[in-house]
């Protein structure tokens, strides 16, 4: 009976061993390539902006942690942007939907370096004294480039804050405001990845 436990004891201790060596060798082979479901994000970030106006948005997103540094995806676009007018009593009112693809690349973990392109459609309201005196939609291409900081661990909830300005110079874009100047945008951001991080 003693050897019959024995026996069973060095059995389970062997097949613990060949599971876990099993799934030593399953995690290198997921480091190595191929899908890796824990690399999966979905997030939002809100726009802030400030120059002769005022501008706030939301870009919700979904992204992809490629490797260590570098992640990718598609974001959208909903931003409301308010402008003083060229005349007194005036004022300039946007709104762009939109969206397009991003990346951002990470050379030390909490610094990044991101870059977004968006195509808007656009509705432009113009009010003076209260009054919509105008009226007129536009498409526009923009280019977003800034830096970022943030806490980057794939598999984990992240926080960035991050400053960019357009490098297009599409007279419409909702980055630029009525004399082409520059509207720099800040934007915080949320991300949480929908896998299980294996390790954990």
């Amino acid at each position: 009976m003693k050897k019959l436990s024995l026996l069973s004891v060095v059995a389970i201790l062997l097949s613990s061993g060949l599971f876990a060596q099993k799934v030593k060798d399953k995690d290198k082979e997921e480091e190595k390539g191929g899908w890796k479901s824990d690399h999966l994000f979905i997030g939002t970030g809100l726009n802030l902006g400030f120059s002769n106006g005022f501008i706030i948005g939301l870009n919700p997103e979904v992204g992809y942690s490629i490797n260590k540094v570098l992640d990718a995806g598609i974001a959208t676009n909903l931003t409301y942007i308010t402008q003083r007018s060229y005349y007194a009593n005036s004022s300039v009112r946007y709104l762009a939907v939109g969206g397009g693809p991003f990346v951002r690349i990470w050379p030390v973990r909490m610094i990044f370096i991101g870059a977004q392109y968006e195509y808007n459609s656009i509705t432009l309201t113009e009010k003076t004294n209260g009054v919509i005196t105008d009226k007129a939609t536009a498409k526009a291409s923009s280019i977003l480039l800034g830096l970022g900081y943030g806490n980057r661990v794939i598999g984990q909830s992240q926080f960035y804050t991050s400053i960019m300005v357009d490098a297009l110079n599409d007279i419409n874009s909702p980055y630029r405001d009525q004399f082409g100047r520059v509207l720099p945008v800040f934007r915080t951001g949320f991300i949480f990845y929908l896998g299980k991080n294996k390790r954990e």
